[in-house]
């Protein structure tokens, strides 16, 4: 005769319910781990090092026909930025709660090699202060470049020596830790924009106009027609990545020059922010594959995933855009044929500091 089976205690019944509950909570972590993993693998490691050239191909900004400034204006600029330099006694800021990532952006044509960059944005991410403040670098500031000892436009650092040379730049010249960098170039840009669904811009027609002749030059070099994707009209409207692009790299219309254009390279990121809040799971998994694959960074694996699972967290910060140098703090010049902006140092890396770290 069978002995009657012994039933659970409660208690052997509460450890079975915990254990099965721990294991699914486990094969959850494990599955969004891989997953996690998954997209990281994607993105291109790059330490952002290449050997450091004595010379770059110039930078038509349009007007070499303009004579250089005065020598006695020159002179003095040089000694400027050489004493900033070299005796700026303000030690390098840093704080655990802030995170420095320099966003790039390139015209990368020469395959193998860093091109100018064309955009600079100091992403800070400030835990204590709940922010993020978006940093602007003109890429016409004159100052000293490491290793090759010589004045240069700061997007001249890149093509000396790529990101870690523009990134050392920025430390010696401002006084403020860069932690990282990640870079894409313009074509990347299309492409993620698209994949977004475009964005929604308000153009006015001078910058319609500007927008086009950079759509001509970008369906040339990518072998489209030289009238695919203009724009059609001023206005309110949902602009695609090409013309996006277009309206990003003006600097000619509207005044400000080399401000007017990376306010407008702000008002394209925070577009591009809004758009990627309101995605839903399936359209973040394809703009996450489209993205991922294009960009290049330094951030080490475990910094990836810290910036990752942040994200819900860092999408309810207060974004804080603005550029360098404000106004009252630079100074037109032109120097050796090139449009150059002379900076009140003491000024800028005063307001840097504070506004990044509170």
């Amino acid at each position: 005769m069978d002995k009657p089976k012994k039933k659970l205690s409660a208690k052997a019944k509460t450890l079975i319910t915990i254990g099965v509950v721990l294991g699914v909570l486990l094969l959850v972590v494990l599955i969004g781990f891989l997953i996690l993993h998954g997209y990281i693998s994607k993105i291109q490691y790059d330490p952002g090092t290449q050997s450091i050239v004595d010379s770059i191909p110039e930078d038509d900004d349009g007007e070499s026909s303009q004579p250089d400034s005065p020598a006695s204006d020159i002179n003095d600029l040089e000694s400027k930025v050489e004493s900033n330099y070299n005796n700026n006694k303000i030690p390098l800021a840093y704080d655990k709660d802030v995170f420095n990532i320099m966003l790039i952006g390139s015209d990368t044509r020469i395959s193998g090699h860093w091109s100018r960059s064309d955009t600079m944005m100091l992403v800070s991410i400030n835990k204590k202060t709940h922010k993020i403040i978006v940093t602007s670098l003109l890429r016409d500031i004159y100052v000293q470049i490491p290793e090759i000892n010589k004045s240069n436009r700061l997007n001249a650092a890149t093509a000396f020596g790529g990101p870690a040379l523009l990134l050392k730049t920025v430390e010696e010249n401002f006084r403020v830790k860069v932690d990282r960098y990640m870079a894409v170039d313009f074509f990347s840009f299309i492409d993620i924009i698209d994949q977004l669904g475009g964005i929604e811009l308000e153009l006015t027609q001078a910058e319609v106009d500007v927008a086009n002749n950079y759509i001509h030059e970008i369906n040339r070099l990518t072998n489209k027609p030289k009238d695919d994707g203009l724009l059609t009209a001023p206005g309110l409207q949902n602009v695609t990545g090409k013309q996006a692009l277009g309206y990003a790299r003006n600097r000619y219309s509207g005044g400000g020059g080399d401000f007017g254009r990376t306010n407008r390279q702000r008002i394209v990121l925070e577009k591009m922010f809004d758009k990627v809040k309101g995605q839903s799971i399936t359209q973040l998994d394809k703009l996450m594959n489209t993205f991922l694959p294009k960009v290049k960074t330094n951030l080490e694996t475990g910094e990836l995933y810290s910036l990752v699972l942040g994200l819900p967290e860092y999408t309810g910060y207060e974004i804080d855009s603005w550029a360098v140098p404000m106004s009252g703090a630079y100074k037109y010049m032109r120097v050796n044929g090139a449009s150059v902006l002379g900076i009140d140092f003491d000024k800028c890396i005063a307001e840097m500091h504070k506004r990044i770290y509170g």
